[in-house]
């Protein structure tokens, strides 16, 4: 499989010019024709033996792709529904105590903020936002002066939903580290769109969603914890399945790896879906994905500044950003342009919560030029009329 043949498995690629993947991909054909097939062949029989081995040999397959992926241990991960649960596998993890702080930004998708306000309302920690701002040497000077007050943690994104930025994620953590602060990184809008290795990172955890830029079946995604914090997290939310041994009086050894957070009956066809988007992005090469998206991108946001009065949010180098656009223009509402490229030119974009004038762009490999034009068509028709009334 080639990138051009991407947008061919999409079932109505010219419908729309879709620019929403940050939020929710378009799946491919193959991808959903994977999980039929499996939720098919679990109809048999789930209980059957030669059903129930295959079920759980494929999800074990899903696991070491999702692994690879990123460049961790299969130990290390953890299939889940998405992002959101692994967050809260770690605020949940801790034996918070009333005063205790957590180091956040102000782009943080919900998902990333509501776990820890309800924590601050019941367990009293207390809360820090890192200013995000395109000058990484403001934005690491800020979190020095919060690291000296001794925080319990940082959690925080790879990539900004809010304005593409790709955080200097590397720069982050070490400092973290130097001062025996653990770093969660939430990789919902990194996860497929830019190179992610833990590793390289050496982030302790990072949580993720399939549904988005690697266009796996909706609640899908998985969570890595590092070998060696494994045992830091208070495993809250456990069940059948999350032991390695137990007994009818009392005794239970939970499993050795982040199999341990992993419990009940769940949609495993799901994740056979997961499982050959992973590969089909495998087979087509993650570097080629990362530069057809750094080319995409690149070409949206030189096209966006001829637009009169827009102003382009996100930073210009690829390496500094991702797959995501952000921009407004002043004068104007998101709602007032994502409805009206919507009614008139078919072009699905994403205004954001908490800010009632930007536009975010998700582009991804199956965006071609004429969903680039309609787009930059509609912009260009929106602003022209924006300079007329003022």
């Amino acid at each position: 499989m080639k990138l051009a043949d991407i947008r061919g498995l999409l079932p109505s690629p010219d419908d729309y010019a879709y620019f929403q993947t940050g939020g929710f991909s378009p799946k491919p054909k193959p991808v959903i024709d994977e999980v039929k097939r499996w939720l098919e062949f679990q109809a048999k029989g789930p209980a059957l033996n030669e059903v129930h081995a295959s079920m759980a040999e494929m999800l074990e397959a899903t696991r070491a792709e999702v692994a690879a992926a990123i460049n961790a241990d299969v130990d290390e991960i953890m299939l889940n529904e998405n992002t959101t649960i692994g967050i809260n596998v770690v605020a949940t993890g801790f034996d918070w105590q009333p005063g205790d702080i957590v180091i956040l930004s102000d782009h943080e998708h919900p998902g990333n903020r509501i776990p820890w306000y309800n924590l601050a309302q019941r367990r009293g920690i207390k809360l820090r936002f890192l200013s995000m701002t395109n000058d990484q040497a403001t934005l690491l000077d800020e979190l020095d002066t919060f690291l000296a007050e001794g925080p319990r943690l940082i959690a925080i994104s790879h990539v900004s939903r809010r304005s593409g930025l790709r955080l200097p994620a590397k720069a982050i953590i070490s400092r973290a580290h130097a001062v025996s602060v653990p770093v969660m990184l939430d990789g919902a809008q990194s996860f497929g769109a830019i190179p992610v290795d833990v590793r390289d990172l050496d982030c302790d955890f990072y949580a993720f969603s399939g549904h988005k830029y690697i266009m796996g079946p909706q609640a899908t995604g998985g969570f890595y914890v590092r070998k060696d914090r494994l045992e830091t997290l208070f495993p809250s939310w456990v069940g059948s399945h999350s032991q390695q041994e137990m007994d009818m009086h009392g005794k239970l050894v939970l499993l050795d790896s982040a199999k341990r957070f992993e419990f009940g009956t769940r949609n495993l066809a799901d994740q056979a879906g997961f499982c050959y988007a992973l590969r089909m992005w495998r087979d087509i090469g993650w570097e080629n994905v990362f530069a057809q998206l750094e080319a995409y991108t690149d070409h949206l946001k030189q096209a966006l500044l001829t637009v009169p009065g827009l102003v382009l949010e996100t930073p210009l180098p690829y390496a500094q950003s991702s797959g995501t656009v952000v921009f407004h223009i002043p004068g104007l509402t998101a709602s007032d342009i994502s409805n009206s490229l919507l009614e008139e030119e078919r072009v699905l974009v994403s205004p954001l919560e908490f800010n009632p004038r930007s536009i975010r762009i998700s582009a991804h490999v199956f965006n071609n030029e004429s969903d680039a034009e309609r787009l930059i068509t509609g912009v260009q028709r929106i602003a022209e009329r924006q300079k007329d009334v003022l």
